[in-house]
């Protein structure tokens, strides 16, 4: 028999009044529901009216292609000298037609550890290295059709973020060097996932948690709810929203330029500038293929939003790795997401281990325990 102890930890007084306030939001999601439905056939009506609304059927019929989900994670332990800051990346293959023979070996997954004195830059260090990581990975993927999880300005922001933390430091930590090197190298790929040199590839991000309102704006919803919810109660099986350039982008108007080293600046200044061009030039796409599953956000870029066999075939891979009620979203994605959240998991690991080894190298047992535990009580706890 299974036990239960999601509550073990909290006092009792505590989850019940925790529960208690049950009514009250059962009674406010009850009346964002009616509403909605109320108003359901009117703001249809006005989705068609603004030449949105669409049925995939109507786009050019294409074979099934071939595609890969890519998703990163970051680990950081803080340990009581320094910070562990690991990076990762992993690609997984979509369910593969039965005529596919492409091959992509192995290893389909990046790395990055380093080891650096407490900093507030570390975090966004972290980050930044994944994102660039997530997007080497990506123009790496032989198949038709990419997804990348997330938005496809969000590398950028991530690597304007970390130049602007470095550039906050009296000191740049070690690592810092890594990531100037990789900056020009990394924008150059990002700038082919943006502006695809090659038609017959398609790379989109698709984000799971997303607060843009592009399309209830234009239909003049005045509750705070969000084009993913709303389109969700809109959209019949099948059905999708023309591609729409996105508007109020999260993007870096600012990228740091000048905060870059003088080495790197004047090649990053102009690739900055090629991929703030694109980012602007990016589409948006709702679609819900299978009833179950709520409306799904996909951005892409103009080339492949304009083309209609090349949406064709990215609505296509939506819809064939989401052909079961178990998925909230396309099969390589999930289980991208499923197997690179236990990175911080591994990094403990990886915690105990550097631990052991350097406890035999070193005569002092306890300067080594202390150096590389966490500063809070619950890293005590085995990995």
């Amino acid at each position: 028999m299974t036990t239960h102890t999601i509550f073990l930890d909290l006092p009792a007084a505590l989850v019940e009044e925790l529960l208690e306030k049950t009514p009250a939001l059962t009674r406010s999601v009850v009346a964002q529901l009616e509403e909605r439905t109320a108003r359901r056939a009117e703001l249809r009506d006005r989705l068609a009216a603004l030449g949105l609304l669409a049925r995939v059927e109507e786009l050019p019929a294409v074979p099934t292609p071939t595609s890969c989900g890519v998703d990163g994670s970051v680990a950081v332990e803080r340990l009581l000298a320094h910070d562990l800051l690991v990076a990762g990346a992993l690609a997984v293959e979509g369910l593969t037609p039965p005529s596919e023979q492409r091959y992509w070996p192995e290893p389909r997954h990046a790395v990055w550890v380093e080891l650096e004195p407490h900093s507030d830059a570390n975090d966004l260090l972290a980050r930044a290295m994944m994102a660039g990581l997530e997007v080497e990975l990506a123009v790496q993927a032989p198949h038709d059709v990419v997804l990348v999880d997330g938005s496809l300005a969000t590398p950028l922001i991530a690597f304007d973020q970390a130049a602007r933390a470095l550039a906050a430091q009296n000191e740049q930590p070690a690592s810092a060097a890594n990531f100037w090197d990789c900056l020009p190298r990394r924008l150059e790929l990002l700038l082919r996932l943006l502006d695809p040199p090659d038609q017959r590839q398609s790379w989109v991000g698709i984000p799971k948690y997303t607060t843009r309102r592009e399309v209830a704006s234009l239909l003049g919803v005045k509750d705070k709810i969000d084009d993913r919810a709303l389109l969700t109660s809109l959209l019949e099986p099948g059905e999708y929203t023309r591609p729409m350039p996105l508007r109020q982008a999260r993007r870096p108007h600012g990228f740091g330029i000048s905060l870059v080293p003088a080495q790197y600046r004047a090649r990053t200044d102009q690739l900055v500038h090629k991929v703030l061009q694109c980012v602007d030039t990016l589409q948006a796409v709702y679609t819900r293929p299978h009833r179950w599953l709520p409306a799904l956000r996909i951005e892409l870029p103009a080339a492949t939003a304009t083309d209609p066999e090349r949406l064709a075939s990215v609505l296509e891979v939506v819809r064939f790795q989401s052909g079961t009620g178990a998925l909230f979203e396309p099969f390589p994605l999930f289980l991208a997401d499923r197997m690179i959240r236990h990175l911080r998991r591994a990094t403990r690991a990886l915690r105990h281990a550097v631990r052991e080894a350097a406890s035999r190298e070193y005569p002092v047992f306890e300067e080594v325990f202390l150096a590389l535990e966490s500063y809070r009580s619950e890293a005590f706890r085995s990995p």
